[in-house]
């Protein structure tokens, strides 16, 4: 029995096998390889958004929160002062009041330190040391004073220059304070007048009415008005300064004939009111003047800090809600 011998394949025939082999290997081999580059991106991509993520964490403490012109508070500082004001009030969280709260503080502290010279208003190094001595409850002599000031600044979080601009701040106040007092004129324009409050607009209307047609406005006074300052004196206020008010009462009252009778609806009553006399020049009563110089310094606060750029990153609606969640964790605030 012959054996069948085996004819070899030919060469062109096994390159050609060979050849046909690799192609098909080579193409699972990229097929593999991009389906690890993709993965590779996409692993980075999450790392790259974690690192950024563990950055932005990171810095987020000393990127801004409150910037006044000049003046640039970071998120630490907004923390640390809003820990401090929660510590002065005595404990109330409530972001409601804290935040508003503190952001007029770092405001106020701004517009002092640029313009309070602008009034020939400043204070020395010793009047700051005093300031400081006061919010400390020590003098400025006590020989405890720089380990003191040292604990209250580790305490609070401030550096030295920060609480000093604080306290630099607070004497700058106290000064501008005396300040306004000391421009007020020794008479004013100023109204006399009387008023009745009531519960709602239909009861204002009504008595508004008889007082048009001829009725007693202390008789209806002492049997309607719900104001127990002024219902038995026949509703009299007595004689108010311009500027003495709120503004929008300030202009409404200044604007009447002597006499009128107006309704004047606020947030859970309506006032009758009458100006009874007027005089262009009258004395203005002491008791009167703190108010006066208050609300004159409150409306130079508000005109400089209007001529400032103001970004604030703290505002409950249009602030950045990371920021926001580092000072309500840090500094413990509540909705309560």
């Amino acid at each position: 029995m012959s054996r069948q011998r085996r004819i070899p394949t030919p060469s062109w025939e096994r390159d050609r096998g060979i050849s046909g082999s690799f192609s098909g290997s080579r193409g699972q081999i990229i097929a593999v390889a991009g389906a690890v580059l993709l993965v590779v991106v996409a692993l980075g991509a999450i790392g790259y958004g974690f690192l950024q993520n563990y950055l932005d964490d990171l810095h987020r403490p000393d990127s801004t929160a409150l910037s006044v012109g000049d003046y640039s508070y970071t998120v630490r500082d907004f923390t640390n002062r809003s820990k401090m004001y929660v510590k002065q009030i005595g404990g109330t969280t409530n972001y409601q009041i804290i935040l508003p709260s503190v952001t007029s503080q770092l405001e106020e502290q701004a517009v002092l330190l640029k313009y309070a010279s602008e009034k020939n208003v400043s204070v020395t190094d010793d009047e700051v040391k005093t300031q400081i001595a006061t919010q400390l409850g020590i003098t400025s002599t006590d020989p405890n004073f720089g380990q003191r000031l040292q604990e209250d600044e580790t305490s609070t979080g401030l550096s030295d220059s920060q609480y000093r601009d604080m306290a630099r701040a607070a004497a700058l106040h106290t000064k501008m304070t005396t300040e306004f007092t000391n421009e007020l004129p020794s008479s004013i324009d100023s109204v006399d007048y009387r008023q009745i409050v009531v519960a709602d607009q239909t009861t204002a209307d009504n008595i508004k009415s008889q007082i048009e047609a001829g009725g007693d406005f202390s008789a209806l006074a002492a049997a309607n008005s719900t104001d127990t300052n002024t219902k038995d004196k026949g509703g009299e206020v007595g004689w108010t300064p311009k500027g003495y008010l709120s503004s929008s009462l300030d202009s409404l009252l200044f604007s009447l004939q002597v006499n009128q009778v107006v309704t004047y609806p606020g947030s859970s009553s309506v006032t009758i009111y009458q100006v009874t006399a007027k005089d262009a020049s009258h004395p203005i009563d002491d008791t009167k003047k703190a108010t006066l110089a208050s609300n004159a310094y409150q409306t130079w606060l508000q005109d400089k800090l209007s001529s400032l750029t103001v970004t604030n990153e703290m505002d409950l609606q249009t602030g950045n809600a990371d920021k926001l969640k580092y000072l309500f964790d840090h500094a413990g605030l509540t909705s309560q």
